[in-house]
């Protein structure tokens, strides 16, 4: 009975606020198939990646920043999205307050972004800690380690933070040949295996960077692998076979590094605390530090009720940088392009209409980033027309003129959902100049 009505909720949740869209999240066990599906025959794509947005501690509410990410993904649209883990705080959890937690970042997800499908790779916040990985595998499935393609390219899941009862003495986070009870192989043996799969691009997704911007040189308390000989030995099946990108969590700053042809990403600026401040260190700041620049040292600075610094009194490489953000990635044939971006930089606000009644709806969408973007998820609550819908967009130049839009920046419906016998909901890609800003009809015929 609990079963039955636990998965029935999620079903409430997943077509809340997506007005019956058919997207949701991708359990580990259905990948597969579902990427062959969703992704068939595509060689042009984009996929979001973020993660780390977890509380400040236990029973804390998630980050104020998390549903504006949500929201702008629902906004962008890619094909599907990737989440690196550490969505709740987990430790000090029982399986029931992890399951309530997961089922509040559900409901989040599928309120501002339902509409397009989310993978999950578990964070030590969700899997290590006692048992709530009981709670973690009904939601997310059994497979800890997974792998997909998705057009042509070739997803790698890796899992690097098996619960405490599967590991062994002295392991922690890390590349370990542990069986999950869900494969026919321990993962080490298993991702020998995929990656020899042939795909045209190869990516990798792990929760703990395999290049630690915190404790790049392990050390008595490493914050990511346990030791180098652990970490080497995954970094060499990557270097080996070309790796695309390895993207990763875990450490919540942002930090890029370029091994041989393979391109290592850590975002983990989901909302979770920040390590260190914004850009790198003072000394990083004004140009002449050593590489790594002493951050957070004052022995005064406290965390969790500790003056022991944790984080905080630590060395950050120049480059690894302290804010908000995650990643869209888009694959064009034999080309990847890897674009940051930041929470607040695109705006979406309805000027008239998006009632379900008026004929006519009007959404103004802000572009503040310095280059062109096109929003693939503008969606408009417009009444039910057999007849179909017109699109059109204008534009204020700078001498305050409104005029249409350029052929090039036409809006395009791409997407008719009905929600009842009168109502329909309409999803619109336009294409918005950087720094500037689009006004988009929608009329019903």
């Amino acid at each position: 009975m609990k079963k039955r009505f636990l998965t029935a909720l999620v079903a409430v949740v997943f077509l809340l606020a997506s007005g019956g869209a058919r997207a949701g999240i991708v359990k580990s066990d259905a990948a597969a198939q579902w990427a062959a599906q969703a992704g068939a025959g595509k060689s042009r794509f984009s996929f979001i990646v973020f993660g780390d947005s977890r509380g400040t501690s236990p029973a804390r509410p998630m980050p104020a920043v998390l549903p504006v990410i949500l929201q702008e993904i629902g906004w962008i649209h890619p094909d599907f999205v990737i989440n690196t883990g550490d969505m709740i705080v987990g430790y000090t959890d029982t399986v029931a307050q992890a399951r309530e937690e997961l089922l509040a970042v559900l409901r989040a997800y599928t309120r501002y972004a339902g509409d397009v499908d989310m993978l999950v790779v578990p964070g030590n916040h969700e899997i290590r800690p006692g048992d709530i990985v009981e709670a973690y595998r009904p939601l997310f499935g059994r497979k800890l380690y997974f792998d997909f393609t998705y057009g042509n390219a070739h997803f790698v899941m890796v899992n690097t933070n098996f619960p405490k009862k599967m590991l062994q003495k002295g392991q922690k986070y890390g590349f370990y040949n542990i069986n999950d009870g869900a494969h026919q192989d321990p993962m080490v043996e298993w991702t020998r295996k995929v990656l020899e799969k042939p795909a045209e691009h190869t990516f990798v997704v792990q929760h703990v960077p395999l290049f630690s911007a915190l404790s790049p040189d392990f050390g008595k308390h490493p914050k990511s692998f346990a030791t180098r000989e652990n970490r080497d030995e995954e970094l060499a099946l990557v270097l080996d076979r070309g790796i695309d990108a390895v993207f990763a969590g875990h450490e919540h700053v942002v930090y890029t590094r370029k091994e041989k042809d393979t391109l290592f990403f850590t975002l983990g600026g989901g909302g979770a605390p920040l390590y260190g401040p914004v850009s790198g260190g003072y000394a990083v700041n004004k140009g002449e530090g050593p590489r790594y620049a002493t951050v957070g040292s004052d022995p005064a600075v406290e965390h969790g009720g500790s003056a022991k610094g944790y984080h905080y009194n630590l060395h950050l490489p120049a480059g690894a940088f302290s804010f908000f953000s995650y990643m869209l990635v888009t694959v064009d044939g034999d080309k990847v392009s890897y674009e940051l971006l930041v929470p607040h930089h695109v705006d979406v606000e309805y000027a008239g209409g998006n009632d379900g009644v008026t004929p006519v709806a009007t959404a103004t969408v802000a572009n503040r980033m310095p280059y062109r973007r096109t929003y693939r998820g503008i969606w408009f609550l417009m009444p039910s027309s057999q007849a179909g819908y017109d699109v059109s967009a204008t534009q204020i130049d700078w001498e305050r003129i409104e005029h249409p839009v350029d052929d090039a920046l036409q809006p395009r419906i791409l997407e008719v959902t009905p929600v009842n016998d009168y109502q329909s909901r309409v999803r619109v890609a336009v294409t918005v100049p950087g720094a500037f800003s689009v006004d988009v009809h929608v009329k019903a015929r």
